[in-house]
Order: C-alpha cells, then sequence, then structure tokens
C-alpha cells in the first residue's frame, strides 16, 4: 500500500471526515409535504434523538478511496464521551497498521507499517487533511450526532424535499470551549433531518471563505441498541487538494458497556516532528 493512501486511510475513518447516495435510510413512504416547523423544535427534537451514551464502541470495515485508487480497512472504535475517542486501523488478515488516541486537547499516533509516532495535538490532523478539525468535530461525524461546542444561534429552518435542513453560515465555537490563543472557528454547517426520528441522515461542513475545503457525511441503516438508533452505514467525503472518499459500514457496535483505551510506543519507533 503507498504511504501517502494509508495516511489517509488512518485518518479519514477517524475524522470520518461524506456526500454519496449510497448510505439512503430507510424511512416510511411520506405521501405529503412536509409540515414546516421552527428551527427551535427541530433542534430540540434532534437533540432528544440524538444518541446519549458514555461510552461507544464499534466494529466495522471500509473501502477507501483516494487519487482513483480504493483500499479495505477494518476498523475498531471506542469512545469514552467527550473526552477519549480511541481507534485501531488494521489492514489485510487483521494486521494492526496503525492506532490513534484523541483527547479533547491532544493527538496521540502510532503508524505500525513505518514504526513512527506522534505526540502532540491537532494541528498535525488539520495538516494532514487540510482542514480544521476538533474533538467535538470528530465525535460527532463518527457517532452522527451534532456538535456540542458550537452555538445555535444563527441556525436556520427549512424544509429540502422529505427532510428538515438546519443551515448557520456562520456557526461559531463556545467560548467556554476556545482554548487561550486559540484562532476563532467560524464555520458553515448544514443538517438534513429524518422527519419522523430526527436523526442527522447528512451533514456539510466548510470553512468559510473557502468554498474548496468541505466535509459531507451521509448516515443509514440506523439499528436500535439499547433503544437508541445508531447508524451502521456511513459514507465520507473530504474535498481539499483532492477528493477522498471513505464508505464504512459496521459489523457490531455497543454503547455503555467498559473498554480500556491501550496505547504503548514501542522504544524503536521514530517520532513524527
Amino acid at each position: 500500500m503507498e504511504i501517502l493512501k494509508f495516511k489517509y486511510s488512518v485518518w479519514l475513518p477517524v475524522i470520518a471526515v461524506l456526500i454519496a447516495s449510497s448510505c439512503a435510510t430507510s424511512r416510511k413512504i411520506i405521501k405529503e409535504p412536509l409540515k414546516e416547523e421552527g428551527a427551535s423544535y427541530l433542534i430540540d427534537k434532534m437533540q432528544e434523538n440524538e444518541s446519549h451514551f458514555q461510552t461507544y464502541s464499534a466494529k466495522g470495515v471500509a473501502t477507501l478511496l483516494a487519487d482513483g485508487k480504493s483500499n479495505e480497512i477494518k476498523l475498531n472504535i471506542r469512545i469514552q464521551r467527550d473526552s477519549v475517542i480511541w481507534v485501531s486501523i488494521s489492514v489485510g488478515m487483521g494486521l494492526e497498521a496503525a492506532r490513534v488516541v484523541l483527547t479533547n486537547d491532544s493527538v496521540l499516533y502510532i503508524n505500525r507499517i513505518e514504526k513512527t509516532f506522534f505526540a502532540g495535538n491537532y494541528s498535525f490532523i488539520n495538516q494532514m487533511i487540510n482542514s480544521r478539525v476538533d474533538f467535538d468535530i470528530v465525535q460527532a461525524i463518527l457517532t452522527g450526532n451534532d456538535f456540542k461546542w458550537y452555538d445555535y444561534q444563527e441556525l436556520k429552518a427549512t424544509v429540502d424535499h422529505l427532510q428538515y435542513q438546519l443551515e448557520s453560515a456562520h456557526r461559531r465555537k463556545l467560548k467556554r470551549y476556545t482554548r487561550q490563543n486559540e484562532a476563532e472557528q467560524i464555520i458553515y454547517q448544514s443538517l438534513w433531518l429524518n422527519p419522523q426520528n430526527f436523526k442527522i441522515e447528512r451533514l456539510k461542513i466548510k470553512e468559510i471563505g473557502n468554498d474548496n475545503k468541505k466535509i459531507e457525511a451521509e448516515y443509514g441503516n440506523f439499528k436500535a441498541i439499547e433503544g437508541q438508533l445508531i447508524p451502521f452505514q456511513y459514507n465520507i467525503v473530504l474535498s481539499a487538494k483532492e477528493d477522498v472518499v471513505v464508505d464504512a459500514a459496521l459489523i457490531k457496535a455497543t454503547i455503555n458497556e467498559a473498554v480500556t483505551f491501550p496505547f504503548n510506543i514501542p522504544s524503536n519507533y521514530t517520532e513524527i516532528k
């Protein structure tokens, strides 16, 4: 596997970081036009129907498409809500190729193929994908929830065919989640909600003033886990210098079960500066 494609395969399922129609969500056929609802009502219903968990664990498979080539990878994802994201990525017959641990302000990464590691902050990810993300954005994309660290003041509600749409051209990161000397984070965001269960079926985010840098995601095949609907299919498109597409399907997912986040750096690995 080429090094460039391997690096994409490591990070994009993590960022999970989104415009395909292959993940259509099963829903009842809607024969009548949707009733228009206000933004406050839709935000309340969306938050009420989000997946609420303390821990999340999932295993799945994904196809990575970049530069006209595709690679198959296996994913093992564990999340401690709002504090830790742990991802192991395997190739071939199950050989672990990389492991990643994200916290609110740190990034740990091991590349077992190249025998390298990184320990630092999100500038490493942002530089690699040529875009800006944080822990909250990664967690939301991986679980199909909305962002928690960003305001709701500018969200506008409309009806888009058979979905409700919430859209903001200036969604700002809340001050209590902004670290000292961190540049203000303002993004454009659109969310498309299922009109029956108000789950997010599609999202799009992009940098203000740069339409070429955007992330889009679609979610489908929702299954009930402990009474909560969890997406088992998602498609991710990262558009920056080139489009990179990740089609992922979960094999198993659980919530609120004990999880661990093992991460050890072998002494013979070289640090990425």
